[in-house]
């Protein structure tokens, strides 16, 4: 558009020589100069590598046809129409501020220039002079809004996508909340974002989620507050409700209250006592809150807070869109849950008998055989080492026993556990193979039951193919949480004078990875060990 533009201005020029009445050839440069540039811009943008830097592409633009309103009659100039070229990439590119930022400073420039190269006497255009900067700026202000206006639809249309997007069931339905209070806090430039449960059938009745600007992995595990509380954040169970806090010069502080009807569909006016009661509950001059209700009887309300948020009917409006379609996504993941946790019951089931049946039984019968052949033994020096294997069959034993009671009572590891867990297995290779194993960690205790037993099944892993693959005797677990993702590295010394380098990634860990959302890699550090690191989101 910037070349049909540069060549309609040079065939402007060209069919009408008379438009340029001064300078002419600085005008056929300039515009032969413009030519060149638009089509270099058409080069840069078609490559990717390249990018090319749009703001100053159309303030280079806003400048340059002030330059030919310059040299062709000023006020009266052909060219001014060219100013709604940048007025337009401006706003539908950044929104209404950047547009009508570029529509002032093309008015301001058209005027100034224009005023100072205007043709003088007889052919001074007085009615051109002052009708043309109003335009500029009518029809500016008009493109703004709508280039605003369109980018904010573009913003929610994908804002929705996002929150129906495809959830891992492995994360949870805790997960999924606070994923979607965090970009409703970010699409609203919120400080913070709540949501208010109620469930009247869970022995927790009232639940709060909460997602801040400064703690955006709070709202992973919801914490459960007073009847009292939950009642006095509560508005009638169909309104949605915005109050923007403001201090006014003469009048102090005031509370703006706008508020809508979901039953009937119209515009009403909160009481301006009961928003000044909940905003100073939340702690906050501004805040807008919308109903949300699930299916299964579970209802509640959610709360953007912000320090200066403008909040208007229009903000309200979509909010309850996106408070729908979250509850659709929750009520879906709930199911999900409920199914696979229905599925699991059965599984486990049949796993821990088949433990009992194929594994457990084998490994008594072999403890039974091991104690015999200790007893009749006797004196033998070899007696030592036969009591370490009774020892270890025994700790084996007693782990498998643990493990199907645990598949029996639907009790996967959590967070505050799996440290218990893995401190119990590096004891065991410290005690029973010689291998030190250090352990580093940092997990968080909202970690689910079913990210932790995936992560120690995980770390099990590693440590097994240490052993079975590697001679070392040093070795590191280090699980760390960080900005919402679980880092787990695995590593064991190689010694300095080997050649060995990484050259696959186990399947087992790359697999329940994977299914995790998250991602592997092994790597060769230049201290001389060798690491597999998972990164799983949670």
């Amino acid at each position: 558009m910037r070349c049909v533009l540069a060549f309609s201005a040079l065939l402007i020029i060209w069919i009408a020589p008379s438009e340029p009445q001064r300078l002419v050839a600085l005008t056929y440069a300039s515009l032969v100069f413009y030519c060149i540039y638009s089509m270099a811009l058409v080069f840069v943008a078609g490559r990717r590598e390249w990018p090319v830097p749009q703001r100053a592409v159309w303030w280079a633009d806003v400048f340059f046809y002030s330059w030919l309103v310059a040299l062709t009659e000023g006020t009266s100039s052909i060219f001014v129409f060219f100013y709604f070229f940048p007025m337009l990439t401006a706003s539908f590119s950044m929104g209404f501020r950047e547009g009508l930022s570029v529509t002032l400073v093309s008015v301001a420039l058209f005027v100034t220039v224009g005023l100072i190269f205007a043709l003088s006497g007889a052919e001074f255009e007085l009615d051109r002079t002052l009708i043309r900067p109003v335009y500029l700026l009518v029809f500016g202000y008009m493109i703004a809004r709508w280039g605003g206006h369109e980018l904010l639809l573009r913003r929610r249309l994908r804002l929705l996508q996002e929150i129906n997007s495809q959830w891992n069931p492995r994360l949870g339905v805790a997960h999924v909340i606070g994923e979607n209070l965090n970009r409703l806090r970010a699409f609203f430039e919120g400080n913070a974002c709540m949501l208010v449960l109620s469930r009247p059938a869970s022995p927790q009745n009232h639940l709060m989620y909460s997602v801040a600007q400064q703690t955006p992995g709070q709202s992973m595990e919801p914490r459960e507050i007073s009847e009292h509380a939950a009642r006095e954040l509560s508005l009638p169970e169909a309104v949605g409700a915005a109050c923007n806090g403001r201090t006014h010069p003469f009048y102090g502080a005031r509370n703006e209250c706008i508020g809508h009807d979901f039953h009937t569909q119209l515009a009403l006016r909160p009481e301006p006592e009961r928003c000044a009661a909940v905003a100073s509950l939340l702690d906050t001059p501004s805040f807008m809150t919308v109903p949300f209700m699930q299916r299964d009887g579970v209802s509640g309300r959610i709360y953007v807070t912000s320090d200066s948020g403008r909040y208007s009917h229009s903000d309200i409006l979509f909010l309850a869109q996106a408070a729908e379609a979250m509850a659709t996504v929750v009520e879906n993941m709930t199911l999900i849950e409920r199914l696979i946790a229905d599925a699991a019951e059965l599984e486990r089931l049949h796993i821990s008998r088949d433990i009992h049946d194929t594994t457990i039984q084998p490994y008594i019968g072999l403890k039974l055989a091991l104690d015999a052949l200790y007893r009749e033994a006797g004196d033998n020096p070899l007696n030592r080492r036969i009591g370490e294997l009774i020892e270890m069959t025994a700790s084996t034993i007693s782990g498998l026993r643990d493990y199907t009671r645990q598949l029996k009572e639907k009790s996967p590891r959590p967070g505050e556990f799996l440290a218990v867990a893995l401190r119990k297995q590096i004891e065991q290779l410290r005690r029973y193979y010689g291998i030190e194993v250090d352990f580093v960690n940092d997990i968080p205790p909202h970690l689910s039951g079913r990210v932790a037993a995936e992560v120690f099944q995980m770390i099990v892993e590693g440590i097994s193919n240490i052993l079975r693959h590697t001679s070392a005797k040093r070795a590191f677990v280090s699980v760390i949480h960080e900005n919402s993702t679980l880092l787990l590295e695995i590593g064991n010394e190689v010694p300095q004078n080997s050649d060995y380098r990484p050259e696959f990634m186990p399947r087992s860990i790359h697999d329940r990875a994977v299914s995790l959302g998250g991602s592997s890699l092994a790597v060769r550090r230049a201290d001389g060990y060798t690491v597999v690191r998972v990164t799983i989101p949670v």
